[in-house]
């Protein structure tokens, strides 16, 4: 039988983080093909790997990644969607069971720019 490994990441970078009020994340999110924001403990957020390369591909196979950017708003309660006040609206997927996305929202509320 195949043997199956769970191993997270031993350590994720993170090249950006951006704030943006909900209309504009809203209006980011919606001109991209996958319109679906992330919604974790009272944040909507998104976020970018870099464009793959040989030498990111070996990163990975270090359990290290990479993110371009994080971009994020807070958002206190989970809905299935958001409304733009401008009336876009995107797909909202609840992704409070992973670990990952709970530890990323965790140290993203202890960077400065969380209190901007």
């Amino acid at each position: 039988m195949t043997e199956f490994i769970h191993k997270p990441y031993d350590r994720i970078f993170v090249r950006d983080i951006i704030k943006l009020s909900l209309d504009d994340l809203i209006g980011m999110m919606s001109s991209l093909e996958s319109a679906n924001a992330y919604w974790v403990d009272g944040v909507l957020f998104a976020s970018f790997a870099m464009t793959e390369s040989e030498e990111l591909a070996k990163k990975e196979m270090q359990n290290e990644m990479y993110l371009d950017k994080v971009i994020f708003a807070k958002y206190e309660k989970h809905t299935k969607t958001v409304k733009s006040s401008t009336n876009l609206e995107v797909g909202v997927l609840n992704m409070q069971k992973s670990k990952l996305y709970r530890d990323l929202i965790s140290w993203l509320k202890t960077q400065p720019i969380w209190d901007e």
